[in-house]
C-alpha cells in the first residue's frame, strides 16, 4: 500500500516505502489527545504510521532514524498546535518533509492556518526567540516549512469536530492508498535477502529461457517474493503476465480455459476481460503464437497440478530467447525437470527478521517495546518463522499492552508447539466474539470466494442485524481480513482455509448439519434429497453461464472460420435454441423445488445463481436476508411469498419482464429491503410501486434496455441513498417529482441516449452528491439545479443537445469536479467564480468553447483544468491566478496562439500540454514554474525559439518539443538537473545542441530523430545517467550528410542500453575504446560510412540487437558478442569477410541480403538456434554455405532466402486434397516460392518484405484462412530468389487445416509492387516424427532432404 499523487512527489509512486504516513506533532501538546486517536483510527485502517514514541528531551539532536523515517514514508501528517514551534525538532522535521517534497497533510489544531503561514500569533515570539538563538538562516528554513504548511488546505479543529476531524483526514489518506499493481506485503521484510540470491538466477542479461519453480509452505512468502521480484523485472518486458491462485481457479468449470485466456489478455495488453478459448489445445497454440516472436515474463501463482503449467507454460521451446518464468507452489512434485530448470526453496525467516515483521504488526514499528522484548521473542520462536503467522498474531496482540496479556498469548502458543499455522491462526480467531465470528466465517465461506465487495457485504450483513462497518475493520486491523482494488474482500487463502476447516468441523459426515454450504455437490445433495436443517445459516450455489456462452461462442467461430453448409446449419440451430426455447432445451438445466427450503429454518443468506425454482415462495425460510438468483428464469417475479426480512434482492442477468404488485406481499417484502439489484436485466419492461418501501437505500437498474419510464413512486423513497439507470438506453422519463428523494447520494443516467429533460424541481435531492448524466439528450439543465448544494461531483459528457449551463450553476458551492467533455458548450457563466471547492474542471473536445470568462481566476481550490481539443482561441490571464492548478491542458487547441504573461503564476503547475497549439511563442515568465514537472510542446509548428528562463524549471523530469521549428535549444537547459526524458524528434531546423546538455546529470531518455543536428558536443559523453539514444536519421538525397566522428567523450556513457544512430554518416572507423559503452543492449548503426569496426565490439557482453544495415564501406566484420540474438548486415555491398561465428551460438536471426561479395559464412553450420537466415542476392558466399548449413540448423529455421531458381522436388504444387498419415498429425507447413523483381525498385529505396504472395487454406472451395508469407529479405536484383517458410504447429493455417481442406499459393491481383513475378511455387507438410529426434541428426528426415536440396543450389 502506498500513497499515490504523482502530481504532490513523484515518488509517491514508488511502492518501496516502510510507511505510508509519518505523524509530526509536539508530545506535550497532543501526544495522548487528538494525535494518539488519529494515529490509532489510522492504523485500524491498514495504514502504516510511524509516530515516535521515545520523543527528545531539550537539547538532543534530532536523530538519524526519525530523518530515516521521513524518508521512508510516502506522505507526512504534521499536527500543528501551539506549542509546536517551541520546539525545534518539530520544526526539523517540518523542513525536512518540505524539502524532501513529500505530500503534506496539516491539522491545524486549535490555530490559525493564517497564523502558521504567516508565523504570527501565537508563532511570533517563538520564532523571535529561536532567531536569537540559532541565528536567521536556519530559522528562514523553518519558516518557509511553516508557510509551505499553512498555504496547504488542512483540516482545521475550529470548525470541524475532533471525531470528524480524524475521520475525514483518514478518508482522504484511504482514498490516496492504492495496492501497486502488484502489491507486496505491507512490509517487506526479508525480501532484500531473497533478492541477493535470486539476482543471478533471474538476471535478464543471460541467455535462455529461464523457468524458476519457487516452493515452500502455505504462508511463507512465496506469492510476496513471486511479486516482488516481479515488479523489478517488469521494465524489462513489453509483455508481462500475472497469473494468481491457479489452484482454485482451475478447480472452476472451464478453468484452465479462462487461465489460458487471462494469461493471452495480459500478453496482448488487451483491455477486455479475454477472449474466448475454445480448448486447452487451442489456448497452447495462442500462447505459443505470442510467445515465439519475443521474450515474456510470467508469473503462475499457487500452481498445484501438472497440467496446469503444462496449459500455460508445457515447454521452454515455446518461448523466445531471454523469457523468463516464475511458478510457485507448495508442492516441489508438480515442477517436472524437464519444464522448470531452476528450483528455489522459499523458507522461513532468519530470526531477526521475524522479530521485525513481527514487531511492525504488534507494535507499528520495527523493534518491541523493552517492556515486552522477551515475550516478543518467546512469540517469534514458537511461530517458526512463517509470516503470515507472524503478521496474524502480531496483529492479534496490537491493542493489548499489558504484560499479563502477552503471557496469556504465549501459554496459548505454548500449547500448541510444535506450531501448526492453523493453529496459531486459531489462537486469533478464538480471540474474536461471537459478532466477528459470524461474519468472518461469513467472508471466509463465501464473499471472498464471489469477489464481493465491502460495500456490498456490509449491506448484507446490515440486513443480518450485524454491525459490519466496526466488524471488517477489526478483522482488517488483525491481518484476518484485506480490502484490495476496488474494495474487494481479499483473505489470504490460509485463512480463508481455516475458517472454512471450523465450518466443516461442526459435522463432517452430514453436510446438512454445518452452518454454512458451498460446495456445488454437497448442496446439491442435500437439496435433491431434501436434507435441509435448522443448522444451515448460509448457501453459495453458482451454476454459472459459462457452458451456455462457450457453445454458441465456439460455434459462430467454427462458422466464420470453417465456412460450410454443416457449420452454418450448427451455428443456426444453436441460435434458434437460444431465441425460441424449448422445453427439452432447458433438461440442463438445474431445477430445485422449493420445498426443499422449508427445514431450513434459520437460513439468511442464499445464492441460486443459474438454476430454476419449483413451487411457491412460501416455502423459502422467512428468516432469509439475502437473496442473489442471477439469470433468474422467471418472466415475472412474485412478490407472493417472499421473505418478510429480505434485505437484499439481488437478479442481475434475469429473463424478468416485470414484477407482481400484489398489494399485501409488497408490503411484506418491502419492511427491511435494502437493496434491489436488477443490472442486465434486459426484458425489464416496468418496475412496480415502489411505494412504503421505507428503508430502501439502493436501487440498481443499469442496462435494462426495456425500461420506458420509471415507476412515479420512486421519486418517494425517502431513504435512497443511491440509484443507478446508466446505459437503459430506451429511458423516455425520469419521474417528474423528486421531492422525497431527501437522502439520494448517488444519481447515475448516463447513457439513457433517449432522455431529453430532468426533473423540474430538483430541491428534494439536498443530500445529492454525485450527479452522472453522460451521454443524454438533455438540452438544458433546470434552474432548480442550484438546489442541489451538496453536489461534489457532476459529469455532463457527450451531452451533445446542451449549449448553455444556466446562471444559477454557479450557487453550487460544494462541486468539487464537473465534466463537459464533448458536449455542445459554448461558454461557461461568470456565475462558476463561485465554485470555490471546485478542483476539477474538464472541457476537452467542447468544439463550440472558444473563451472562458474572467471569473474563472477566482477558482482557488482547482487542481486540474483540461481544455484539450476545444476551438479555444485565448486563454484569459485570470488563470494566472489559479495557484494550486497542477495540471493544465491545451493540447490541439489549434486557435490558441499565445498564452498570457500570467502563466508564471501558476505556481504549483506541475503538468502543462501544449501539443498541437498554434502557440507562436513560450512567454518567459514560464521560469516561475518552479514545481513543472512535465511540458509537451510536440507538434507546436509556430514556436521557433524557447526563453532561457526555462533554464529555471528545476523540477522539469518530462520535456517533449518534438515536430516543432526551433533552432536551438537554451544554454540555460543545463540548468535542468532534473530532467528524465528530452524528446526532439522531427525537429528539422534545429542545427546544433548547446554544450550545457552535458550537464544534465539525471538524464536518461534522449529521443532526437530527424533533427538538423549533425553533430555531437564534446559534452554529451558527461551524460552518464543516459540509457536510452534515439537519433536516427532518414536518407535524405538532397543533400548529402555531413561526414562525423563520435566525439571521444562518446565512450563513457557506461549506462547506455539502447542507441539508434542510423544514417548519421559516420566515417572513418569506430573508436576501440566502445567496448566502454558495457550496458548496451540495442545497436543501431546502419546507412552510415565507417570503413571499419573495433576489435572490441566483442567486449560488448550484453548486446542482443545489432544493426549494420547499408553501411556500404565496411569490408570487415570482427569478433561479435556471444550474448548476440539478432544480426543485420543487409545491403554491405563492400562486405568481403566475417570473423568466425561459432561463439555465436544464441543467433536467431542472420541478414546477409545483397552481400554481394561476402564469400564466406564461417560458424554457420554451428548456429543452431537459428530462426531466419536471409541470403537473397549473396550469390558468391552460395557455394560456402551450401557446405556449412546443416540438417540441425535447418530445423528451427521459419525464413530462408538464398539466390534460386528451383524449389525442392518434393514440395507440391498445391496440396489439393489433405489427408495426414495413420496416427501422426501435422506438425508444419513449408512453403516455397521463387520470385523476381523484374522493374527498378522505385527511389532504390530496399523493400522490407514482400506482401503480394499468399498462402490459403480453402474448405469445399471458400477460402477459410489467408495470411501474407512476408518475404523477408530482398534484395536489390532482378534475379530469382527462392524464398522457404515454414508455418509451426501453432499458427492458424496448420491449427485449421482438415480432413479434404486444399492449400495453395497465390499472388495479389494486382499486386503492390508492378515488377514481382511469382515464377514457381510449392508446399511441403511436416507431420509428426519427421523432424523430432533430438541430437541425431540421422534421423532428421525434412531437415536432412532440405539440407541436400541446399547443396545442389
Amino acid at each position: 500500500m502506498v500513497l499515490e499523487d504523482p502530481e504532490e512527489d513523484d515518488a509517491l509512486s514508488s511502492s518501496r516505502y516502510r510507511y505510508d504516513v509519518f505523524l509530526s506533532f509536539r508530545g506535550a501538546d497532543t501526544r495522548h489527545g487528538v494525535t494518539d486517536r488519529l494515529y490509532r483510527e489510522l492504523v485500524l485502517n491498514g495504514v502504516r504510521t510511524f509516530r515516535d514514541e521515545e520523543g527528545l528531551e531539550g537539547g538532543e539532536e534530532i536523530s538519524s532514524g526519525l530523518l530515516d523515517a521521513i524518508d521512508d514514508s510516502a506522505a507526512a501528517v504534521a499536527v500543528i498546535s501551539e506549542r509546536y514551534t517551541d520546539s525545534r525538532w518539530c520544526l526539523e522535521e517540518l523542513a525536512y518533509i518540505v524539502e524532501r517534497r513529500k505530500l503534506l497533510l496539516p491539522v491545524f489544531y486549535n490555530v490559525d492556518p493564517s497564523n502558521v503561514r504567516r508565523q504570527a500569533g501565537p508563532f511570533e515570539p517563538d520564532f523571535q526567540t529561536l532567531k536569537e538563538k540559532y541565528g536567521e538562516e536556519k530559522v528562514d528554513r523553518w519558516r518557509k516549512a511553516m508557510e509551505k504548511a499553512g498555504g496547504i488546505s488542512g483540516w482545521d479543529s475550529r470548525v470541524r469536530d475532533e471525531a470528524e476531524l480524524i475521520q475525514s483526514l483518514v478518508k482522504r489518506i484511504l482514498t490516496k492508498l492504492k495496492n501497486t499493481p502488484l502489491g507486496v506485503a505491507k512490509y517487506p521484510v526479508g525480501l532484500e535477502r531473497h533478492f541477493e540470491e535470486l539476482k543471478r538466477i533471474v538476471d535478464v542479461n543471460s541467455k535462455g529461457v529461464l523457468i524458476s519453480g519457487f516452493y515452500g509452505m502455505g504462508g511463507i512468502g512465496k506469492t510476496t517474493l513471486a511479486k516482488a521480484l516481479y515488479n523489478k523485472l517488469v521494465v524489462h518486458f513489453r509483455r508481462r503476465s500475472f497469473v494468481p491462485k491457479i489452484r482454485e481457479a482451475s478447480r472452476m468449470e472451464g478453468g484452465l480455459e479462462s487461465l489460458q485466456a487471462k494469461l493471452i489478455s495480459n500478453l496482448t495488453s488487451s483491455k477486455e476481460s479475454g477472449q474466448q478459448i475454445e480448448n486447452v489445445g487451442a489456448g497452447i497454440d495462442l500462447i505459443r503464437s505470442l510467445a515465439f516472436e519475443e521474450p515474456v515474463l510470467i508469473v503462475l501463482d499457487d500452481v498445484d497440478d501438472l497440467r496446469q503449467i503444462k496449459a500455460l507454460a508445457g515447454s521452454r521451446d515455446w518461448f523466445y530467447e531471454g523469457t523468463r518464468i516464475i511458478v510457485t507452489t507448495r508442492d516441489k512434485e508438480v515442477l517436472p525437470e524437464s519444464i522448470v530448470n531452476v528450483f528455489y526453496e522459499v523458507k522461513e525467516l532468519t530470526s531477526p527478521e521475524a522479530l521485525q515483521l513481527f514487531s511492525f504488526h504488534a507494535f507499528g514499528r520495527d523493534k518491541p517495546n523493552k517492556s515486552l522484548k522477551g515475550e516478543a521473542e518467546e512469540i517469534v520462536a514458537l511461530t517458526g518463522g512463517l509470516p503470515l503467522a507472524l503478521e496474524v498474531f502480531g496483529s492479534f496482540l496490537y491493542d493489548k499492552r499489558r504484560k499479563e496479556e502477552w503471557q496469556d498469548a504465549l501459554q496459548k502458543l505454548r500449547w500448541i508447539r510444535p506450531p501448526s499455522l492453523q493453529d496459531v491462526l486459531m489462537i486469533s480467531f478464538n480471540a474474536l466474539d461471537d459478532q466477528e465470528k459470524c461474519v468472518f466465517l461469513d467472508i471466509a465461506c463465501f464473499f471472498v470466494q464471489m469477489k464481493m465487495t465491502r460495500e456490498d457485504a456490509i449491506y448484507i450483513l446490515r440486513g443480518c442485524g450485524l454491525n459490519p462497518e466496526i466488524t471488517i475493520k477489526v478483522l482488517t486491523a488483525k491481518s484476518l481480513l484485506k480490502i484490495i482494488e476496488d474494495g474487494i474482500l481479499w483473505m489470504h487463502d490460509q485463512i480463508r482455509d481455516m475458517g472454512r476447516e471450523i465450518v466443516l468441523r461442526e459435522n463432517y459426515d452430514h453436510p446438512s448439519m454445518r452452518s454454512r454450504l458451498w460446495d456445488r455437490n454437497e448442496i446439491l445433495t442435500v437439496l435433491k434429497n431434501k436434507k435441509g436443517t435448522r443448522n444451515i445459516q448460509g448457501i453459495a450455489l453458482d451454476m454459472g453461464k459459462r457452458e451456455e456462452i462457450s457453445t454458441t461462442a465456439r460455434l459462430r467461430h467454427y462458422f466464420m472460420m470453417h465456412r460450410s453448409f454443416q457449420s452454418a446449419f450448427a451455428y443456426f440451430r444453436e441460435m434458434c435454441k437460444k431465441c425460441f426455447p424449448r422445453k427439452q432445451d432447458n433438461d440442463k438445466v438445474v431445477t430445485l423445488q422449493t420445498t426443499c427450503f422449508t427445514q431450513m429454518v434459520d437460513l439468511r443468506l442464499l445464492q441460486i445463481n443459474y438454476v430454476a425454482l419449483d413451487g411457491g415462495f412460501k416455502h423459502i425460510p422467512a428468516e432469509l436476508k439475502w437473496l442473489q438468483w442471477k439469470g433468474c428464469p422467471l418472466k415475472t417475479f412474485p412478490f407472493d411469498g417472499c421473505p418478510q426480512d429480505l434485505a437484499v434482492l439481488d437478479l442481475p442477468e434475469s429473463k424478468i419482464t416485470s414484477m407482481l404488485e400484489q398489494r399485501h406481499s409488497k408490503k411484506q417484502l418491502a419492511k427491511k429491503l435494502l437493496v434491489m439489484d436488477l443490472r442486465d436485466c434486459y426484458d425489464l419492461t416496468d418496475i412496480p410501486d415502489l411505494s412504503g418501501f421505507d428503508i430502501l437505500e439502493k436501487l440498481i437498474l443499469v442496462r435494462c434496455k426495456g425500461l420506458l419510464k420509471i415507476h412515479k413512486s420512486v421519486g418517494d423513497l425517502t431513504k435512497l441513498k443511491y440509484l443507478n439507470l446508466s446505459d437503459s438506453s430506451n429511458l423516455l422519463e425520469f419521474p417528474s417529482d423528486v421531492s422525497g428523494l431527501k437522502c439520494l447520494e448517488t444519481l447515475v443516467l448516463s447513457g439513457c441516449s433517449k432522455l431529453k429533460e430532468l426533473p423540474t424541481d430538483l430541491s428534494g435531492m439536498r443530500s445529492l452528491k454525485e450527479l452522472c448524466i453522460d451521454y443524454t439528450a438533455i438540452k438544458q439543465l433546470p434552474q432548480s439545479i442550484f438546489r442541489l448544494a451538496k453536489l461534489e461531483n457532476f459529469s455532463l459528457k457527450d451531452c451533445s443537445a446542451l449549449e448553455q449551463l444556466p446562471d444559477c450553476i454557479g450557487e453550487l458551492r460544494s462541486l468539487k469536479n464537473i465534466a463537459l467533455d464533448g458536449s455542445a458548450i459554448k461558454g461557461l457563466p461568470d456565475s462558476i467564480e463561485s465554485w470555490t471547492e471546485l478542483e476539477k474542471l474538464s472541457l476537452g473536445f467542447c468544439k463550440s468553447l472558444t473563451t472562458l470568462p474572467d471569473t474563472i481566476g477566482n477558482l482557488r481550490s482547482l487542481t486540474h483544468l483540461f481544455l484539450g481539443c476545444s476551438s479555444l482561441t485565448q486563454l484569459t490571464a485570470s488563470v494566472g491566478h489559479l495557484s494550486r492548478l497542477k495540471c493544465l491542458s491545451l493540447n490541439l487547441c489549434k486557435h490558441l496562439s499565445q498564452l498570457p504573461d500570467t502563466i508564471g503564476g501558476l505556481s504549483s503547475l506541475v503538468s502543462l500540454d501544449l501539443e498541437g497549439t498554434a502557440i507562436e511563442e513560450v512567454p518567459s515568465q514560464v521560469g516561475a514554474l518552479n514545481m513543472l514537472e512535465k511540458l509537451e510542446m510536440r507538434s507546436c509548428r509556430s514556436i521557433k525559439t524557447l526563453p532561457e528562463s526555462m533554464g529555471n524549471m528545476l523540477s522539469l523530469t518530462d520535456l517533449f518539443l518534438d515536430n516543432t521549428m526551433i533552432t536551438t535549444l537554451p544554454e540555460s537547459i543545463g540548468m535542468l538537473e532534473r530532467l528524465h526524458t528530452l524528446r526532439l524528434s522531427e525537429c528539422t531546423q534545429l542545427r546544433q545542441l548547446p554544450a550545457s546538455l552535458g550537464k544534465l546529470k539525471s538524464l536518461v531518455c534522449f529521443v532526437m530523430p530527424d533533427t538538423g543536428v549533425t553533430e555531437l558536443p564534446l559534452e554529451f559523453g558527461m551524460l552518464t545517467s543516459l540509457t536510452s539514444l534515439i537519433m536516427r536519421k532518414e536518407l535524405n538525397r538532397g543533400q548529402p550528410l555531413k561526414h562525423i566522428v563520435l566525439p571521444e567523450s562518446f565512450a563513457n556513457l557506461c549506462s547506455l542500453k539502447e542507441m539508434d544512430a542510423h544514417a548519421w554518416g559516420f566515417s572513418g572507423s569506430i573508436s576501440d575504446n566502445f567496448e566502454r559503452l558495457s550496458s548496451l543492449e540495442e545497436l543501431n548503426l546502419g546507412r552510415n560510412n565507417f570503413s571499419s569496426l573495433p576489435s572490441s565490439l566483442r567486449g560488448l557482453v550484453l548486446l542482443k540487437k545489432l544493426d549494420l544495415s547499408h553501411c556500404n564501406k565496411l569490408i570487415y566484420l570482427p569478433p561479435l558478442p556471444s550474448s548476440l540474438i539478432e544480426l543485420n548486415m543487409a545491403n554491405c555491398t563492400a562486405l568481403e569477410r566475417i570473423y568466425d561465428l561459432t561463439d555465436v551460438e544464441g543467433l536467431k536471426e542472420l541478414n546477409f541480403t545483397s552481400c554481394s561479395n561476402l564469400v564466406d559464412i564461417p560458424g554457420l553450420q554451428v548456429l543452431k538456434s537459428l530462426r531466419s537466415l536471409f541470403l537473397g542476392g549473396c550469390k558468391a558466399c552460395l557455394p560456402a554455405v551450401r557446405r556449412r548449413i546443416g540438417k540441425v540448423a535447418l530445423k528451427h529455421l521459419y525464413h530462408l532466402s538464398v539466390p534460386g531458381s528451383e524449389i525442392p522436388r518434393w514440395f507440391a504444387q498445391e496440396i489439393s486434397h489433405f489427408s495426414a498419415p495413420k496416427n501422426r498429425e501435422i506438425r508444419g507447413i513449408i512453403f516455397a516460392a521463387v520470385v523476381s523483381l523484374d522493374s527498378v525498385n522505385p527511389g532504390n529505396i530496399p523493400l522490407p518484405a514482400l506482401v503480394d504472395i499468399k498462402g490459403r487454406l480453402l474448405r469445399l472451395e471458400d477460402a477459410i484462412h489467408t495470411t501474407v508469407l512476408n518475404l523477408m529479405g530482398v534484395p536489390d536484383t532482378s534475379e530469382d530468389q527462392l524464398y522457404l517458410i515454414r508455418f509451426p504447429e501453432f499458427k492458424p493455417m496448420v491449427r485449421m487445416i482438415k480432413e479434404g481442406d486444399r492449400i495453395d499459393i497465390l499472388l495479389r491481383d494486382p499486386p503492390d509492387f508492378p515488377g514481382l513475378s511469382l515464377k514457381k511455387r510449392g508446399i511441403y507438410l511436416v507431420f509428426e516424427n519427421d523432424d523430432d529426434c533430438d541430437g541425431n541428426e540421422e534421423w532428421l528426415e525434412e531437415s536432412q532432404k532440405l539440407a541436400k536440396f541446399l547443396s545442389s543450389l
